[in-house]
């Protein structure tokens, strides 16, 4: 696309990220050196994709096949090589998360099990393990299971409980099932259950969202998580909206749908805890994305390092082929330069809605008083508030946030993402 609105946004993008992060940082994603190994480091994250998956979703970006048995086990393998790869490189770290996600990891769980073992032989791991599931793929054996893999926190990814709105995204299930699904989580004795909860989808009101979301609370979830439809190109989401004549909803509605979550949310007991998400009581948060460091295991898993991004290879014949050869599974880098790492920090920071104000010369430097103003002039036009030690986004301010968020980030996902399914081992990619 080079319609001149397009153009200009790149400008525009290339300059707010001059300004901010400094010339020295390149903006692009290359396969890393040879003589290339990542830092050591005393304490990480750590994600697991596990990427088989029975119903292909089209508006779902991530990293998937078809689940065929008979790959379980060459994952597996991979995938312990993959962490004793890391254990190498980085050594034996503190874990303080362990994220899975895919996919539909609770159809692989025996080789979940396994790789958890051996994240714990190599690391010390101390903190929450965390994993996604979905409706169809929950009964009484999973629940269970989950608990012999020693899972605390689950998100059940139901997105609604109306069957227009399940057919416009293509899932295969009726609301009866979701709700099953939902209460064997909530009476399973996890410390949080949160349950994934679409909005502003083609055809849906707010009320749609506001009595999926009650339904929800009332199954027991104590965290909700609400997002739009997302659209990539890589996807077939948008043949998939084409070909049923239906079509994305307007500004207007999203603003409507996202005041409707929030002014429901505050009515019954939940608390913003980021852009998305709501949680209820004093349970652990479940957040799939806001660790400060952590590393990828699985096919298309990134690593956020100390001295930058890395990316896995998206292929999972190619990822299985360099995890058990002894080689990197990594495609492509990104490095950091300059304040870099302070500004990812403030932009996590930002989607976490609170600020924590006296830690900002500590992580930003020299560039403190730049960030500074920029939170001055939110707090003035009333897109945040001060509590205390924090800058606290309103809720027009988390709104505009999550526009913003699409706009840019998901614009860099999409750039990223296309190159890497295309092609196994990509060159440059730049962002």
């Amino acid at each position: 696309m080079n319609s001149p609105g397009h153009t200009l946004s790149r400008l525009v993008t290339r300059a707010v990220r001059r300004y901010l992060v400094g010339p020295d940082q390149r903006w692009v994603f290359e396969p890393p050196p040879q003589d290339w190994t990542p830092p050591r480091v005393e304490r990480t994250s750590l994600y697991l994709h596990v990427p088989f998956c029975r119903n292909f979703c089209p508006y779902c970006p991530y990293t998937k096949v078809p689940y065929d048995e008979t790959l379980v086990e060459p994952y597996t393998r991979a995938a312990l090589a993959e962490v004793d790869w890391w254990a190498d490189k980085i050594g034996p770290a503190e874990v303080t998360s362990v994220y899975i996600g895919g996919g539909t990891p609770t159809l692989a769980l025996g080789g979940v099990a396994t790789v958890l073992a051996r994240v714990r032989e190599r690391f010390r791991l101390t903190g929450d393990i965390c994993i996604e599931t979905n409706p169809n793929d929950v009964d009484d054996v999973t629940v269970h299971q989950l608990h012999d893999v020693g899972v605390a926190l689950v998100s059940l990814g139901v997105q609604s409980f109306h069957p227009k709105n399940l057919a416009v995204i293509g899932r295969r299930y009726s609301p009866s099932v979701a709700e099953h699904a939902l209460a064997l989580l909530a009476e399973g004795g996890f410390a949080s259950v949160n349950t994934d909860i679409m909005f502003a989808l083609p055809g849906q009101t707010a009320s749609d969202v506001v009595a999926d979301l009650a339904r929800a609370a009332q199954l027991g979830a104590n965290q909700l998580t609400t997002y739009p439809l997302f659209t990539f190109p890589y996807t077939s989401v948008g043949e998939f909206l084409r070909l049923t004549a239906l079509r994305m909803p307007t500004l207007r509605v999203r603003r409507t749908h996202y005041r409707a979550i929030s002014e429901w949310c505050a009515e019954h007991g939940f608390e913003r805890v980021s852009v998305w998400s709501f949680k209820r009581g004093g349970v652990p948060l479940y957040s799939s994305v806001t660790r400060d460091g952590y590393i990828g295991v699985g096919p298309g898993a990134g690593s956020h390092l100390p001295d930058g991004f890395v990316l896995n290879t998206f292929d999972l014949n190619n990822w299985i082929q360099a995890a058990c050869t002894g080689r990197t599974a990594i495609a492509l880098r990104m490095p950091f330069a300059g304040e870099m790492p302070g500004w990812w920090w403030l932009y996590w920071r930002f989607y976490d809605t609170r600020i924590p104000l006296d830690d900002l010369e500590a992580v930003l430097g020299n560039d403190a008083p730049k960030a500074r103003w920029w939170l001055r002039a939110m707090e003035q036009v009333g897109l945040a508030v001060r509590s205390e030690e924090y800058l606290k986004l309103t809720e027009p301010g988390a709104f505009w946030l999550h526009l913003a968020q699409n706009h840019f980030a998901l614009t860099y996902v999409n750039t990223l993402w296309t190159r890497a399914r295309r092609e196994p081992w990509p060159q440059a990619v730049a962002i």
